[in-house]
């Protein structure tokens, strides 16, 4: 199975879709307007980082990551929902959605999530509510990809 970054961003869209049907689960995108809908669980892509594995570079590691941000109506709310998506990176098996093909994404292999750090964010601004009620978490993905014969 190679990952793509495509193929995990949907994958964890989905899966966690499913895993919090009462959150709304996004990846943010150029553009993206934030909902005032919560609870709101928002995917971004951070910086991935390659090892080089072997000399003639045969295999790469690849290390994919995300900063993910929970917002939560109220701050019982917020405790709540930080404790299951932590367990739910800590110990999820999440179905990978081949995407690259020309038909609809097929699950093609299973993939687990690392947290680095999680993080508790407080508003600076007591009367912007929407800044209330939030925390980030920072995920990795490992990957190694092999170079294409022929």
């Amino acid at each position: 199975m190679n990952i793509h970054q495509h193929g995990l961003n949907r994958s964890l869209v989905i899966h966690f879709r499913k895993r919090f049907p009462d959150a709304r689960v996004d990846l943010k995108f150029d553009g993206y307007t934030f909902p005032k809908e919560r609870p709101l669980i928002l995917f971004e892509r951070m910086l991935n980082e390659f090892t080089i594995l072997s000399k003639q570079r045969e295999g790469v590691g690849t290390t994919y990551r995300f900063q993910v941000g929970l917002f939560a109506n109220n701050s019982v709310e917020l405790s709540i929902l930080e404790e299951e998506l932590s367990r739910a990176f800590l110990f999820d098996e999440i179905d990978y959605y081949e995407t690259m093909t020309d038909g609809e994404p097929f699950v093609c292999g299973k993939f687990k999530c690392l947290v680095t750090d999680v993080t508790p964010i407080y508003s600076d601004d007591i009367t912007d509510k929407s800044e209330y009620h939030r925390v980030y978490f920072d995920i990795e993905i490992e990957s190694l990809l092999r170079k294409r014969r022929g």
